[in-house]
């Protein structure tokens, strides 16, 4: 009779037992699945801002506490979340100039009111340059938001350069064109595109030199020209950022890239790569939340 008994109560109670545990793993994995959701959404709306500071012998005094703020591959990101963060975080940042490296439009939904709506903000703080990236010039709408930023007032250095002055000090910052603009007709390849760019500019050699340039791959090119600082983006810090690795894929470098975020050196040039604030084609970020960097300089 005993042994009946158990029998009875095992086979009445194991079912219940089982179907507890798939509660319990369904809910866990639910609520893994929600922590990760919050997590990927955080991360592509918290704006971070990245603080580098330069010193060269080629700065002059008046440059010295210099603050440039960087902003790139927005893709005309219709997320005001992050948008508005990127704004408020600029203006705290106290530019005394603003530069935009590239991407502010999206060629697969290119939507430039929605970029100047955040790109005339911007222009309400400090001056604002700008430099074409591969998005705009696959688009046929580049000529649009070319034409509103220069209706703004916005520098668009296209191939060309402008001296800044502080009192008696100079300094240049120049713009390269992205090479896809021209590459899509046959033009050469993207370092030779680029080395004519640079090639072409009169600019005295002696000052301190700013680049803004969308392609971080060309840092040979830069370094050869005698670059000081180089301002880029394009490589969305990786897309997927892994420990101890760093970024998983990047445009135009592939898996593993090289330059795909933060500080890089080759001989006397300094280049700094955005991680960018917007996303393309593949739609979000791991681990790479939002970037804008604030580079001051320091003579000396």
């Amino acid at each position: 009779m005993i042994t009946k008994y158990s029998m009875k109560k095992q086979a009445n109670t194991t079912p219940g037992a089982g179907q507890s545990r798939l509660r319990r793993r369904i809910i866990l994995l639910l609520v893994l699945a929600a922590a990760f959701a919050a997590y990927v959404y955080y991360g592509n709306t918290a704006v971070t801002v990245t603080q580098y500071d330069v010193s060269m012998e080629k700065i002059p005094p008046g440059f010295d506490g210099f603050r440039i703020v960087q902003i790139s591959d927005l893709h005309n990101s219709h997320n005001s979340l992050m948008t508005g963060s990127l704004v408020r975080k600029t203006a705290q940042a106290s530019p005394d100039m603003i530069v935009l490296t590239g991407d502010m439009i999206d060629s697969y939904y290119p939507d430039v009111d929605s970029a100047m709506s955040v790109i005339g903000q911007l222009n309400c703080i400090a001056p604002v340059y700008y430099v074409i990236g591969n998005h705009e010039a696959r688009t046929g709408k580049s000529g649009s938001l070319i034409r509103k930023m220069k209706q703004q007032g916005i520098s668009v250095l296209s191939d060309s350069y402008a001296v800044i002055r502080v009192a008696d000090d100079e300094i240049v910052v120049a713009g390269v064109n992205d090479p896809r603009r021209l590459n899509a007709d046959g033009q050469g390849s993207d370092a030779e595109i680029v080395k004519s760019a640079l090639g072409s500019m009169d600019y005295d050699r002696r000052m301190f030199s700013v680049l803004l340039s969308h392609r971080p791959e060309l840092m040979n090119v830069y370094a050869t020209y005698g670059v000081d600082l180089v301002l880029t983006g394009h490589a969305h810090g990786g897309l997927i950022r892994l420990p101890f690795i760093g970024g998983l894929y990047a445009p135009h470098q592939g898996l593993f890239p090289t330059y795909c975020a933060g500080l890089y050196t080759a001989g006397g040039t300094q280049m700094i790569v955005n991680r960018g604030t917007g996303n393309s084609g593949f739609s979000f970020r791991i681990n790479d939340p939002p970037e804008l960097v604030v580079t001051v300089l320091h003579a000396g």
